[in-house]
């Protein structure tokens, strides 16, 4: 019986450093596909503010930042398990990281939908006013799930490249709390019918940018850690 015990309360190293790496290679996946969203954004975006085809580039440009948040909040959560073993105590909290990954996958979900359901004409400007509001609150709430990254990977904490790495996550989670406030602020300006059109497209230029900047971060401070482990 205490032998059960033993083996149920306790794994071996080797198993917490193979969870933590195969959690490591999950995040970079998500990551590398929230970053495509990114570029896929801020290009339709460019493409929008030239004037070709605003609102379907709007549309288009909503559809991809959803994904890439989708993407990247089931990332996050698939691994949840080991990331709140990891936050626990520290300066992230389980509760903050476990409502930023939440919040994050909800919005990019909600966010797939309204830019499909601009593409078929329906109420486009008040939906992607609204979609650009959500994604900016929800960029906003999420920063915590990116400053967790930097809880899961510990090997050789004082390595230059991992000082680095952690620091750019630190400055992303920053660039993404002050993009959301912008793009909420600009979604609103858009929902008083104040230019709508190129208030919408700066808000989602600015949204694609500070998600490509903060998945960069993550997948870099991801594979420097991963190095750790070889």
């Amino acid at each position: 019986m205490d032998n059960l015990g033993n083996t149920t309360g306790t794994r071996p190293p080797e198993f917490d450093r193979q969870e933590r790496e195969r959690s490591m290679q999950v995040v970079t996946a998500g990551s590398l596909v929230e970053a495509l969203g990114g570029v896929a954004a801020v290009v339709l975006s460019v493409l929008g503010l030239a004037g070709i085809a605003r609102q379907t580039m709007i549309a288009v440009a909503i559809i991809a930042i959803g994904a890439a948040l989708l993407f990247a909040g089931g990332a996050l959560a698939s691994r949840y398990t080991q990331f709140a073993s990891r936050v626990s105590g520290q300066r992230v909290d389980e509760v903050e990281f476990g409502g930023g990954v939440g919040v994050e996958f909800l919005v990019g979900a909600a966010g797939v939908v309204m830019g499909v359901l601009i593409l078929l004409g329906i109420e486009p400007l008040t939906l992607s006013a609204v979609s650009v509001v959500a994604f900016g609150g929800g960029l906003l709430l999420s920063t915590g799930a990116t400053s967790a990254v930097n809880q899961l990977g510990e090997a050789f904490p004082y390595d230059r490249r991992v000082r680095m790495a952690r620091d750019a996550v630190q400055g992303a989670a920053g660039v993404q709390a002050l993009v959301g406030i912008g793009a909420a602020i600009l979604g609103i300006l858009a929902l008083l019918g104040i230019q709508p059109y190129t208030l919408l497209l700066v808000a989602l230029l600015g949204l694609g940018g500070g998600i490509l900047i903060a998945a960069s971060a993550v997948s870099g401070r991801m594979l420097v850690g991963m190095r750790g482990f070889r």
